[in-house]
């Protein structure tokens, strides 16, 4: 793993101990936060740091991250210091005494497109090239979380005798399938043409989604997408986790059923929309018959 030398052969083998269940993209998501812990606080190890370093540690991070990323830094190193504790290699676990950033579930406005909004980045979209607006259409139109769309692959494709398109996203208990929009599958062709591959689309192991260096992209690649259309769109307010909780609140707004949302998203719970109460009334401006005509989205009429 990379820079797992920043660890000492003592807390590395540790770590290997504390891990030996987790999936490889776990292991190294695990990894990277106790790198940056170590890092950051600057001891020489991490079984004597003191409550203290962790407190001042925290404070960077929620600084530096999201409230939902600072959480989850939270819990990665309070995990593996309450293993430690547990398998009796450190008296305390400091983190206890660490208060945990805590992020709201409620979505508020500055979480969600409008549909005026949504429109808008649509129309700035023919400045990206064909897989880029391939990613922003399909982030949009699937309501799909980055690391599911960064493993879709060609064999993930369906298409039924109506020629009704579909796309297998997710794993395990979040695995679903789930109907593309018309004009997501007409910029899959499009990205096809222009990346010179053939029109017929034979289901393989190959990610549809690759840079010119790699057989795959990463989240970080999308996010840097993401972020480059919403500037150019004039929306830099918003990130790629809005995509995904603007699809949900615009869907429930249009009267979706909270059960349709749950299998689309892969929610392990219908009530996740009670989340979106507070921002039904924000992702339109105009009257409720405008925005149940759904032609007011533009991608219907690309």
């Amino acid at each position: 793993m990379d820079n797992s030398y920043i660890l000492n052969e003592r807390e590395f083998e540790i770590f290997k101990l504390f891990s030996i269940k987790m999936t490889p993209a776990t292991k190294k998501d695990y990894l990277s936060k106790i790198i940056l812990f170590k890092e950051k606080t600057k001891v020489e190890d991490l079984l004597e740091v003191t409550k203290n370093e962790c407190r001042d540690f925290i404070s960077f991070v929620e600084d530096e991250y999201a409230t939902s990323t600072s959480e989850k830094i939270f819990s990665y190193l309070h995990s593996f210091y309450a293993f430690m504790k547990r398998e009796k290699y450190i008296e305390l676990n400091p983190f206890t005494f660490v208060k945990k950033p805590i992020v709201t579930r409620e979505k508020c406005k500055k979480d969600v497109l409008s549909i005026q909004e949504i429109n808008q980045l649509i129309d700035s979209l023919d400045k990206l090239n064909a897989r880029d607006r391939l990613i922003m259409v399909f982030l949009v139109t699937t309501g799909c979380l980055l690391n599911e769309l960064v493993r879709v692959k060609w064999k993930d494709l369906i298409v039924d005798e109506e020629n009704n398109f579909y796309v297998r996203l997710g794993q395990g208990k979040k695995g679903r399938v789930i109907k593309l929009h018309p004009y997501c599958f007409r910029l899959i062709e499009s990205y096809r043409y222009y990346s010179g591959l053939s029109e017929i689309i034979i289901p393989s192991e190959d990610y549809i989604f690759t840079t010119q260096k790699s057989q795959s992209i990463t989240d970080r690649n999308v996010r840097l997408i993401v972020k480059k259309a919403f500037d150019m769109a004039g929306l830099p307010q918003y990130s790629a986790k809005d995509l995904r909780h603007s699809y949900a609140a615009i869907s429930l707004m249009l009267g979706a059923d909270k059960e349709d949302i749950k299998k689309q998203l892969g929610w392990s719970d219908k009530y996740y929309a009670i989340r979106y109460k507070h921002v039904l009334n924000f992702v339109d401006s105009e009257s409720i018959d405008y925005i149940l005509g759904k032609d007011n989205f533009k991608l219907n009429k690309k």
